[in-house]
């Protein structure tokens, strides 16, 4: 914890110590299409600022993209990110000079619009933003710019095998979300999840409670089905879950065919 708050407040320090006289950086920290707000409330894990073209992440935000970012391949080609929020995943690997393209789909269209507002003040041209599912990306991954080298698929798996509010569509099996992964990805996904009927919000722990599909809505049942598909191996913990890699290119022989 404090080798990350140290690293955080140096991060700050250089953010600032950049600003010099009549600089962009030292002008308005934030477009006024784009104001505080909508870049700010929930999820309080993906907060970021704008200031002058750089973005600047909370600190829960910044201790998650050093665990994510660390998980990618050395030259990052292609980015997917399932459920991407305000896009600050998206933004930062369309930066990377060997990212040919980044993309962010999500429900909730309120984030996709304000992302775009971000992408448009920004100017960078290589990221694009869908409201759209999981479902409708696998059925044809080359409009959305696919298949991708990596996947970012963060916090939201439960919303893909429960459904929500904003999306009624449920999967209800691990199986039908990771072959949808494996169809998308040339290289790896990069996974964090609640795992556990009991780490639910409770409107999806009520539902999952009364579900025959509970029962394999557990750690186990996950790696085990992923373990068809991807090699599996965990790689520390984003806040209070573990990170995953499941590796595409190591596809075991005889894997399921994927749809």
């Amino acid at each position: 914890m404090l080798q990350y708050c140290l690293g955080y407040y140096g991060y700050l320090r250089s953010v600032r110590s950049a600003d010099t006289p009549g600089s962009s950086s030292a002008q308005a920290t934030s477009p006024s299409r784009v104001m505080p707000e909508d870049l700010a409330g929930y999820p309080s894990n993906h907060r970021y600022r704008i200031h002058g073209q750089r973005l600047v992440p909370g600190y829960q935000l910044y201790r998650r993209a050093n665990v994510v970012e660390s998980l990618y391949p050395q030259a990052l080609t292609s980015l997917l990110d399932i459920g991407c929020c305000r896009g600050y995943y998206v933004f930062q690997g369309g930066l990377r000079p060997e990212c040919r393209a980044a993309v962010g789909i999500d429900v909730f269209e309120p984030f996709i619009r304000t992302a775009r507002r971000v992408q448009d003040y920004l100017g960078i041209r290589n990221v694009q933003f869908h409201l759209a599912g999981l479902d409708q990306v696998a059925q044809n991954p080359a409009a959305y710019g696919g298949p991708f080298q990596t996947i970012v698929l963060i916090g939201a798996y439960h919303y893909l095998y429960w459904g929500s509010v904003r999306c009624g569509q449920a999967f209800l099996s691990h199986r039908e979300i990771l072959s949808r992964l494996a169809g998308l990805c040339t290289d790896r996904v990069i996974f964090s999840a609640r795992l556990r009927i009991a780490d639910l919000p409770e409107g999806l722990r009520r539902q999952a409670l009364g579900s025959s599909a509970g029962e394999d809505f557990n750690a186990e049942a996950f790696l085990r089905t992923a373990e068809d598909f991807f090699q599996v191996r965990q790689a520390g913990y984003l806040g209070n879950y573990p990170a995953y890699v499941l590796s595409r290119q190591a596809q075991k022989v005889g894997s399921p065919a994927i749809r």
